[in-house]
């Protein structure tokens, strides 16, 4: 039996368990002392601002063109410029828009889907939000062909993709608020009554429903559309605005008005709002013959 076995068994057990505790803290404190010990690595500088609206439009022969075709069932026939075959559709789809100071990644339908699984998705708005309904459906339906078109009560149009368990719909309400044809006696002479604290039906009962949703409206704000022998005339609370705002004030105050909305009937809900894209119609607007013949971006003079 070895010296050291001998001293062990004359120790009592408490000092016997103190004297191993100060040997293990004296080897870890000389293991220290030899093994450098690393430096903290700086704090990475914070990422910059992106602002993807600050950039431009870049010509890119090489761009990926749509990854959906003139198959796809969520296309209205009439804008479907694929099917209809319309010119210089290989021009027009090389060019994409590039962020001055930050990188803007195509969408990834699969990436996508598998971020929004189980998730609902609405939008709410004029044509422009439509158009980019079609766009994301058509986009959508690559990854899960067994999509299904599929509407809510009171939207336009929409789809249901049961792979994914994902739901996207659009809501038509041109001017978000409510708005109606009030006639002054003779059905042919009157107003269209905007009640600019009230949504317009179609959207007035979703509340709770979708996960994200995108609004937008501009277009419908002009006299081609509501022209002068039939204005619109603006009420809040039930009585007529006094003094009556014009077309503009009356947006302004539509705007105001949804937005405190839309913050108070949706608060859990994630809420983009899209801006506005210019007219680009040729030799008359849209319901005068106009056509759009242009097949690059408009240069920033030629916007109004």
């Amino acid at each position: 039996m070895c010296k050291f076995h001998k001293m062990a068994t004359k120790l009592p057990s408490r000092l016997l368990t103190t004297w191993l505790i100060i040997s293990t803290c004296t080897l870890i404190i000389l293991y220290s002392k030899l093994v450098p010990y690393p430096k903290p690595s700086p704090p990475s500088p914070p990422r910059p601002h992106c602002n993807l609206f600050a950039g431009k439009w870049v010509f890119d022969p090489d761009h990926r063109r749509p990854i959906y075709n003139q198959t796809c069932p969520f296309h209205r026939n009439a804008w479907n410029c694929l099917r209809n075959e319309r010119d210089n559709m290989e021009v027009i789809n090389s060019w994409k828009w590039v962020p001055q100071d930050c990188k803007l990644n195509e969408i990834d339908p699969v990436e996508f889907m598998g971020v929004m699984r189980g998730k609902r998705i609405g939008f709410v708005g004029d044509s422009l939000n439509e158009n980019f309904v079609v766009s994301l459906l058509c986009i959508l339906r690559v990854v899960d062909t067994g999509a299904k078109k599929w509407k809510r009560k009171g939207a336009w149009r929409g789809a249901y993709f049961p792979k994914y368990d994902v739901t996207v719909a659009y809501h038509r309400a041109v001017l978000l608020a409510k708005y109606e044809w009030q006639s002054e006696g003779d059905e042919a002479k009157g107003v269209y009554r905007v009640d600019v604290d009230t949504p317009a039906k179609e959207w007035a009962d979703i509340a709770g429903f979708y996960d994200v949703l995108i609004f937008n409206t501009g277009h419908w704000w002009g006299y081609d559309k509501f022209p002068k022998e039939s204005p619109l005339a603006f009420y809040q609370g039930g009585k007529p605005i006094v003094p009556a705002p014009d077309m503009l004030e009356g947006l302004q105050i539509v705007l105001k008005n949804m937005a405190a909305y839309i913050q108070k009937e949706f608060p859990k809900t994630l809420k983009f709002w899209r801006l506005q894209s210019p007219r680009h119609f040729h030799g008359g607007d849209w319901n005068q013959n106009g056509s759009c013949l242009f097949d690059k971006p408009l240069e920033n003079s030629e916007v109004c």
